[in-house]
């Protein structure tokens, strides 16, 4: 069955080069087999980005840009924009659709993986009891009492009409938590914060969609070196950490010395060095040689 791997671009030369891991890892794992990327743009990122036969590129004034209030919030952009009716207009061709950012790398078990329902990752705003009280407020107003399921991922993966209406209550919680908690406060994480309102509303939006009908812990997994790549692991991403593998030690050169060719490409930290550091030319080599 087909998949469209979803994402936003914004007009930053970090999430270029992120989109760049996202695609070589949809051809090492050979997930473009049965699929596209759709890369929703920037106006400014489109000229920039490769033409590719599994790339899907759509223009995009940010969401941000148009909407004061949420000028200050450019997050708001990898919801908003990509619950414009074009975008699923060309993902309702498919019949799954993973929502995620380009900072992710998919895994070869996502090649046969076929979703009946919504799988997501962990997330990691809500192990303060203050913001789990306040989400189940929240929850409780706007009329669907909470079933005490937090820290739900950024990332989503699941049949296409079922991810269109959850990105569509994820951006109708967003609107709600900025107009009745943060127009006046911002707080301070991991405390009650604006900063991971995006992450609040996706754990509001699947209480009011499918609370019964969901998965966790099959995408967002963190790239260390000491996770294997096995049938659990459907997707990997580039999350904040001290340990091999860091976007942000791999962007400061940390990782110069380490060997591609005999990194550990069957660890998560070893798969996501090796697909970053590579070129795409190099990727599609190895494919036609090592075809998984």
């Amino acid at each position: 069955m087909s998949l469209a791997v979803l994402v936003y671009v914004d007009n930053k030369k970090e999430f270029i080069e992120e989109l760049g891991w996202l695609y070589r890892s949809m051809l090492a794992s050979d997930v473009v087999s049965r699929g596209d990327l759709i890369a929703v743009c920037h106006p400014d990122v489109l000229p920039l980005l490769p033409t590719e036969k599994n790339l899907v590129k759509i223009s995009a004034v940010p969401y941000s840009a148009v909407h004061p209030e949420w000028a200050d919030y450019g997050y708001i952009n990898s919801i908003a924009n990509l619950c414009d009716p074009n975008v699923w207009d060309i993902c309702k061709r498919y019949d799954h659709v993973l929502k995620s950012d380009c900072d992710t790398f998919v895994a070869p078990a996502l090649k046969a993986f076929e979703p009946s329902t919504l799988c997501f990752g962990f997330g990691a705003y809500a192990y303060e009891e203050s913001v789990r009280r306040k989400l189940s407020e929240c929850s409780a107003r706007w009329g669907f009492p909470h079933s005490g399921l937090h820290n739900v991922g950024a990332s989503v993966l699941g049949p296409t009409e079922f991810v269109h209406n959850f990105v569509l209550a994820q951006l109708d919680y967003c609107h709600r938590l900025l107009a009745d908690e943060f127009k006046d406060f911002h707080g301070q994480w991991p405390g009650w914060c604006k900063n991971v309102l995006t992450m609040y509303a996706g754990e509001l939006a699947l209480r009011r969609t499918y609370p019964q009908q969901c998965s966790l812990g099959l995408l967002d997994h963190v790239p260390y070196l000491s996770r294997r790549l096995a049938s659990d692991v459907l997707h990997i991403h580039a999350w904040h950490t001290d340990q091999f593998w860091s976007k942000h030690a791999y962007r400061k050169g940390e990782y110069a010395n380490v060997n591609i060719e005999t990194a550990d490409r069957n660890s998560l930290g070893g798969y996501c060095h090796w697909l970053a550091t590579s070129t795409t030319e190099e990727i599609r080599q190895w494919v036609s040689k090592n075809r998984l």
